[in-house]
């Protein structure tokens, strides 16, 4: 029993230690240089086929010291059995499912979306408040405190009904055109300060465009789960995203400086993490699998030994039983005396 879970201890132990210590580390400054980002794809692919090789190797390593203790001999003699066992599956099998994630990245969100979801959920939503949520919305509402705004946002919804069109006799004429002057539309828009501002048809204050607009992205935001939004984002679309969230960021991370480029790094780390959780997952599936079907080929095939091999499990086999008689022999002759 102790021999299954081998194979799946020493494959999970070995993906931790590529994802711990051998794969490279993506940064935002890599992938925006051209020159880094050629050396880290050349390092990823180096480094993932180590991992690879170490994962080949010592499946087979392990498989062959299984079918050593179950069916007899060394580990040298049982090689072939093993090297059969473990290359044609875990070749192509795992390498393949590798080689395809590697040209078709977008396969990694099966797992990226639910699991790695997960995992970066919550300091994603942190980041992602920060970042876009209008903490200000205190002040924007002191601001408008002595000016009703609840009661002019209200007018500026309800828009008064078009009257009925006044008949023709009860129209005023102009004196000069002797034309009919019809009654003007009221005209909810005015500019005041180079600034559309929108009249307050029942009273109270006036509110401009941009105070209503901000007004409903701070209730978007609020009301959204802005975590989800991490789920659209992999690493290599991550400029165009930024790009796109500017307009809703607040004012300091929408220009270039240190607050921008600080959020902007603690963005994409999550990102690559989410996609690196999810590529994880794909590699830890196929390899449990992998090892299961391994098991199990190595249980249903039987011991395959050669004529030495089999003359000394024999020798053995007979010795064993030797030694268990003579030791039921000794018990057996054992004269206890009984003394008062």
């Amino acid at each position: 029993m102790a021999n299954s879970y081998l194979n799946i201890v020493t494959f999970l132990l070995t993906t931790l230690f590529y994802y711990m210590a051998l794969k490279p580390k993506n940064t935002y400054d890599i992938s925006v240089d051209q020159k880094k980002n050629e050396q880290y794809i050349s390092n990823s692919y180096m480094y993932l086929a180590i991992y690879l090789l170490l994962v080949i190797v010592i499946q087979f390593i392990v498989n062959a010291s299984i079918i050593s203790s179950t069916c007899g001999g060394n580990i040298t003699e049982n090689m072939g059995s093993a090297g059969m066992l473990t290359f044609l599956p875990w070749i192509l099998i795992f390498c393949v499912m590798t080689l395809i994630l590697t040209v078709y990245p977008g396969f990694k969100s099966a797992f990226s979306d639910v699991i790695g979801y997960f995992w970066v959920a919550r300091s994603a939503n942190d980041l992602l408040t920060e970042l876009l949520i209008n903490k200000d919305i205190e002040k924007i509402l002191d601001k408008n405190d002595n000016s009703n705004v609840g009661k002019g946002l209200e007018s500026n919804i309800d828009v008064p009904e078009p009257s009925a069109p006044t008949p023709v006799s009860n129209q005023t004429v102009d004196e000069n055109l002797n034309e009919p002057v019809l009654p003007q539309p009221i005209n909810p828009v005015r500019m005041v300060g180079g600034k559309k501002q929108f009249k307050n048809l029942k009273g109270g204050s006036d509110l401009s465009k941009e105070q209503i607009q901000e007004a409903a992205d701070t209730i978007i935001k609020i009301c959204g789960n802005t975590s989800v939004l991490i789920n659209q984002i992999v690493p290599r679309n991550f400029n165009n995203y930024w790009e796109i969230l500017k307009p809703l960021m607040k004012e300091k991370y929408r220009t270039d400086g240190p607050s921008s480029t600080d959020m902007k790094n603690k963005l994409f780390d999550i990102v690559v993490t989410r996609d690196d959780v999810g590529e994880a997952m794909w590699y830890i599936y196929t390899g449990l699998l992998l090892t299961s079907i391994v098991q199990l080929k190595m249980t249903t095939k039987g011991c395959s030994s050669n004529t030495q091999t089999m003359e000394q499990n024999y020798q053995q086999f007979l010795s064993n039983e030797k030694q268990t008689q003579a030791q039921n022999q000794s018990a057996t002759s054992t004269t206890y005396t009984i003394t008062n």
